[in-house]
Protein backbone atom coordinates (compact mmCIF):
# COMPACT_ATOMS: atom_id res chain seq x y z
CA UNK A 1 0.00 0.00 0.00
CA UNK A 2 2.66 2.43 1.07
CA UNK A 3 4.96 1.06 -2.04
CA UNK A 4 1.41 2.14 -4.49
CA UNK A 5 1.21 5.67 -2.80
CA UNK A 6 4.80 6.74 -3.22
CA UNK A 7 4.56 5.41 -7.05
CA UNK A 8 1.64 7.91 -7.57
CA UNK A 9 3.45 10.36 -5.67
CA UNK A 10 6.33 9.62 -8.07
CA UNK A 11 3.98 9.99 -11.13
CA UNK A 12 2.82 12.78 -9.80
CA UNK A 13 5.87 15.00 -9.50
CA UNK A 14 7.24 13.59 -12.93
CA UNK A 15 4.11 15.33 -14.59
CA UNK A 16 4.34 18.44 -12.66
CA UNK A 17 7.95 18.64 -13.74
CA UNK A 18 7.14 17.93 -17.39
CA UNK A 19 4.51 20.70 -17.12
CA UNK A 20 6.82 23.20 -15.70
CA UNK A 21 9.16 22.86 -18.66
CA UNK A 22 6.81 22.82 -21.16
CA UNK A 23 5.43 26.28 -19.90
CA UNK A 24 8.60 27.45 -19.38
CA UNK A 25 9.65 26.92 -22.97
CA UNK A 26 6.41 28.40 -24.11
CA UNK A 27 7.06 31.37 -21.92
CA UNK A 28 10.61 31.79 -23.58
CA UNK A 29 9.26 32.90 -27.16
CA UNK A 30 9.65 36.46 -27.24
CA UNK A 31 6.66 38.10 -28.79
CA UNK A 32 7.33 41.48 -29.45
CA UNK A 33 5.11 44.52 -28.11
CA UNK A 34 4.66 48.37 -28.26
CA UNK A 35 6.77 48.45 -25.21
CA UNK A 36 9.36 46.49 -26.66
CA UNK A 37 10.16 48.57 -29.79
CA UNK A 38 9.88 51.82 -27.33
CA UNK A 39 12.87 49.60 -24.99
CA UNK A 40 14.59 48.54 -28.06
CA UNK A 41 14.18 52.49 -28.94
CA UNK A 42 15.64 53.84 -25.75
CA UNK A 43 18.26 51.53 -26.21
CA UNK A 44 19.82 53.13 -29.19
CA UNK A 45 19.40 50.53 -31.99
CA UNK A 46 18.85 51.98 -35.64
CA UNK A 47 15.67 51.94 -37.46
CA UNK A 48 16.82 48.82 -40.33
CA UNK A 49 17.91 46.87 -37.15
CA UNK A 50 14.24 47.12 -35.83
CA UNK A 51 12.61 46.52 -38.63
CA UNK A 52 14.33 43.16 -39.07
CA UNK A 53 13.57 42.03 -35.47
CA UNK A 54 9.72 42.78 -35.86
CA UNK A 55 10.36 40.19 -39.50
CA UNK A 56 11.48 37.55 -37.55
CA UNK A 57 9.44 37.78 -34.08
CA UNK A 58 5.96 36.95 -33.10
CA UNK A 59 4.23 40.13 -32.60
CA UNK A 60 1.54 41.76 -30.28
CA UNK A 61 1.48 45.23 -31.81
CA UNK A 62 -1.34 47.65 -30.36
CA UNK A 63 -1.53 49.10 -33.91
CA UNK A 64 -4.85 50.96 -33.01
CA UNK A 65 -4.47 55.22 -33.59
CA UNK A 66 -3.93 55.12 -30.00
CA UNK A 67 -1.12 52.84 -30.25
CA UNK A 68 0.54 54.23 -32.93
CA UNK A 69 0.17 57.87 -31.83
CA UNK A 70 2.18 56.51 -28.72
CA UNK A 71 5.11 55.04 -30.93
CA UNK A 72 5.33 58.49 -32.83
CA UNK A 73 5.62 60.14 -29.58
CA UNK A 74 8.14 57.94 -28.78
CA UNK A 75 10.25 58.65 -31.32
CA UNK A 76 9.67 55.90 -33.74
CA UNK A 77 10.15 56.63 -37.91
CA UNK A 78 7.77 56.33 -40.12
CA UNK A 79 9.57 53.13 -41.74
CA UNK A 80 9.30 51.45 -38.03
CA UNK A 81 5.39 52.25 -37.58
CA UNK A 82 4.30 51.09 -40.78
CA UNK A 83 6.49 47.71 -40.40
CA UNK A 84 4.57 47.74 -37.14
CA UNK A 85 1.33 48.28 -38.82
CA UNK A 86 2.12 45.42 -41.42
CA UNK A 87 2.61 42.75 -38.99
CA UNK A 88 -0.15 44.09 -37.14
CA UNK A 89 -2.39 43.55 -40.40
CA UNK A 90 -0.27 39.52 -40.92
CA UNK A 91 -1.55 38.65 -37.20
CA UNK A 92 -5.15 39.41 -37.86
CA UNK A 93 -5.03 37.81 -41.92
CA UNK A 94 -6.50 34.08 -42.63
CA UNK A 95 -3.69 31.92 -42.38
CA UNK A 96 -3.40 31.34 -46.24
CA UNK A 97 -2.41 35.10 -46.51
CA UNK A 98 -0.06 34.61 -44.30
CA UNK A 99 1.80 31.52 -45.97
CA UNK A 100 5.71 32.07 -47.17
CA UNK A 101 4.19 31.63 -50.48
CA UNK A 102 2.64 34.39 -50.22
CA UNK A 103 4.17 36.04 -53.78
CA UNK A 104 2.02 33.48 -55.14
CA UNK A 105 -1.00 34.95 -54.00
CA UNK A 106 0.08 38.76 -55.85
CA UNK A 107 -2.22 39.74 -58.67
CA UNK A 108 -0.67 38.85 -62.35
CA UNK A 109 0.70 41.14 -64.69
CA UNK A 110 -2.85 41.75 -66.60
CA UNK A 111 -4.44 42.82 -63.28
CA UNK A 112 -2.27 44.79 -61.05
CA UNK A 113 1.21 46.30 -61.72
CA UNK A 114 3.60 46.04 -58.78
CA UNK A 115 6.79 44.78 -57.64
CA UNK A 116 6.83 42.67 -53.70
CA UNK A 117 10.13 42.14 -52.15
CA UNK A 118 10.28 38.45 -50.51
CA UNK A 119 11.63 38.75 -47.46
CA UNK A 120 11.64 36.04 -43.71
CA UNK A 121 8.56 34.30 -45.52
CA UNK A 122 6.71 37.67 -46.08
CA UNK A 123 6.30 39.59 -48.69
CA UNK A 124 6.65 43.73 -49.34
CA UNK A 125 5.07 45.89 -51.55
CA UNK A 126 6.54 48.83 -53.19
CA UNK A 127 5.62 51.48 -53.22
CA UNK A 128 6.55 53.83 -56.04
CA UNK A 129 8.12 57.17 -55.89
CA UNK A 130 7.17 59.83 -58.82
CA UNK A 131 10.84 61.43 -59.41
CA UNK A 132 10.60 65.16 -61.28
CA UNK A 133 12.76 65.27 -64.66
CA UNK A 134 15.31 67.83 -64.39
CA UNK A 135 17.49 69.60 -67.50
CA UNK A 136 20.59 71.20 -67.55
CA UNK A 137 21.76 72.75 -70.14
CA UNK A 138 24.62 74.71 -71.31
CA UNK A 139 26.42 76.23 -74.52
CA UNK A 140 27.42 72.72 -75.92
CA UNK A 141 25.85 70.25 -73.73
CA UNK A 142 22.76 69.53 -72.31
CA UNK A 143 21.99 66.42 -69.80
CA UNK A 144 18.43 65.28 -67.93
CA UNK A 145 18.19 63.70 -64.44
CA UNK A 146 14.96 61.74 -62.91
CA UNK A 147 15.21 63.53 -59.11
CA UNK A 148 13.84 61.83 -56.08
CA UNK A 149 13.49 63.97 -52.61
CA UNK A 150 14.87 63.26 -49.85
CA UNK A 151 18.73 61.14 -49.36
CA UNK A 152 17.55 58.33 -48.21
CA UNK A 153 14.21 55.69 -49.44
CA UNK A 154 11.86 54.95 -47.00
CA UNK A 155 11.84 51.24 -47.24
CA UNK A 156 15.26 49.95 -45.80
CA UNK A 157 16.38 46.75 -45.76
CA UNK A 158 19.56 45.22 -44.55
CA UNK A 159 19.01 42.18 -47.03
CA UNK A 160 22.04 41.97 -49.74
CA UNK A 161 20.96 39.51 -52.09
CA UNK A 162 17.28 40.35 -51.99
CA UNK A 163 14.18 39.06 -54.13
CA UNK A 164 11.60 40.77 -55.64
CA UNK A 165 8.73 39.42 -58.32
CA UNK A 166 8.15 42.02 -60.49
CA UNK A 167 5.73 42.42 -63.37
CA UNK A 168 8.51 43.94 -65.14
CA UNK A 169 11.24 42.00 -66.28
CA UNK A 170 14.74 43.18 -65.74
CA UNK A 171 14.69 45.10 -69.59
CA UNK A 172 11.45 47.09 -68.76
CA UNK A 173 12.21 47.65 -65.39
CA UNK A 174 15.67 47.88 -65.05
CA UNK A 175 17.42 48.03 -60.65
CA UNK A 176 19.76 50.98 -60.98
CA UNK A 177 21.88 52.60 -58.20
CA UNK A 178 21.07 56.35 -57.67
CA UNK A 179 23.37 58.88 -56.88
CA UNK A 180 23.25 61.35 -53.82
CA UNK A 181 22.72 64.92 -54.85
CA UNK A 182 26.19 66.84 -54.24
CA UNK A 183 24.14 70.30 -53.70
CA UNK A 184 20.32 68.92 -52.76
CA UNK A 185 18.75 66.69 -50.05
CA UNK A 186 17.81 64.11 -52.62
CA UNK A 187 18.58 60.91 -54.98
CA UNK A 188 19.26 61.39 -58.93
CA UNK A 189 19.82 59.14 -62.10
CA UNK A 190 21.64 60.32 -65.45
CA UNK A 191 19.05 59.75 -67.97
CA UNK A 192 20.09 61.60 -71.18
CA UNK A 193 23.12 63.39 -72.58
CA UNK A 194 23.68 65.47 -75.28
CA UNK A 195 26.52 67.26 -77.16
CA UNK A 196 26.14 70.44 -79.29
CA UNK A 197 28.54 71.65 -82.51
CA UNK A 198 28.25 74.28 -85.37
CA UNK A 199 26.89 71.36 -87.76
CA UNK A 200 25.52 68.35 -85.47
CA UNK A 201 25.51 66.92 -82.32
CA UNK A 202 24.35 63.75 -80.38
CA UNK A 203 21.52 63.32 -77.65
CA UNK A 204 21.29 59.66 -75.78
CA UNK A 205 18.21 58.51 -73.93
CA UNK A 206 17.66 56.02 -71.33
CA UNK A 207 19.40 54.66 -68.22
CA UNK A 208 23.35 54.10 -68.50
CA UNK A 209 24.43 50.58 -68.63
CA UNK A 210 27.28 51.27 -65.76
CA UNK A 211 24.13 52.83 -63.52
CA UNK A 212 22.64 49.28 -63.96
CA UNK A 213 22.59 46.29 -61.16
CA UNK A 214 23.13 43.38 -63.23
CA UNK A 215 20.13 40.30 -62.07
CA UNK A 216 20.25 36.91 -62.90
CA UNK A 217 17.90 35.41 -66.09
CA UNK A 218 14.05 35.13 -64.82
CA UNK A 219 11.74 33.81 -67.07
CA UNK A 220 8.06 34.96 -66.80
CA UNK A 221 6.00 32.43 -64.46
CA UNK A 222 2.19 30.86 -64.47
CA UNK A 223 1.51 33.89 -62.31
CA UNK A 224 2.63 36.80 -65.15
CA UNK A 225 5.88 37.53 -62.46
CA UNK A 226 9.36 37.80 -62.97
CA UNK A 227 11.57 36.98 -60.36
CA UNK A 228 14.23 39.45 -59.87
CA UNK A 229 17.89 38.64 -57.65
CA UNK A 230 20.52 40.49 -58.28
CA UNK A 231 23.93 38.62 -59.53
CA UNK A 232 26.18 40.05 -57.13
CA UNK A 233 25.27 41.39 -53.19
CA UNK A 234 24.52 44.81 -53.38
CA UNK A 235 26.32 47.10 -51.81
CA UNK A 236 25.11 49.90 -48.96
CA UNK A 237 23.45 52.37 -50.81
CA UNK A 238 20.20 53.54 -52.44
CA UNK A 239 18.49 51.41 -55.51
CA UNK A 240 15.04 51.45 -57.33
CA UNK A 241 13.43 49.96 -60.38
CA UNK A 242 13.60 52.42 -63.08
CA UNK A 243 10.10 51.71 -65.11
CA UNK A 244 10.92 52.48 -68.91
CA UNK A 245 8.19 50.52 -70.25
CA UNK A 246 6.82 52.03 -73.69
CA UNK A 247 8.73 55.16 -72.82
CA UNK A 248 10.34 57.00 -75.63
CA UNK A 249 12.26 59.04 -73.67
CA UNK A 250 13.81 55.60 -71.59
CA UNK A 251 12.43 56.59 -68.73
CA UNK A 252 9.38 57.32 -66.72
CA UNK A 253 8.73 58.95 -63.44
CA UNK A 254 7.72 55.95 -61.43
CA UNK A 255 10.82 54.56 -59.62
CA UNK A 256 10.40 51.80 -56.84
CA UNK A 257 13.23 52.58 -54.47
CA UNK A 258 14.09 51.18 -51.37
CA UNK A 259 17.87 51.13 -49.70
CA UNK A 260 20.11 48.97 -48.48
CA UNK A 261 22.23 49.59 -45.01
Amino acid sequence: MIGSRRLRLTFILAVAALTLVTATSLTAQEVLTNESLIALKKAGLSDSIIVSKIRASQTKFDVSTKGLIGLKNAGMSDQVIEAVVNAGSASTAPPAAAAPAAPAAAAPAAARESIVHLIGGKSVELVPANAALEFNTGFFDSKSELVLKGRKAQYRTADKKPVFYSTWSANDAPLVRLKPGSDHDDRNLKISSGSYAPFGGSIKYGVRSEDKVDMEAADRDARGLYKLIPKEPLKPGEYGFVLTYGMAAGASGRVYDFGVD
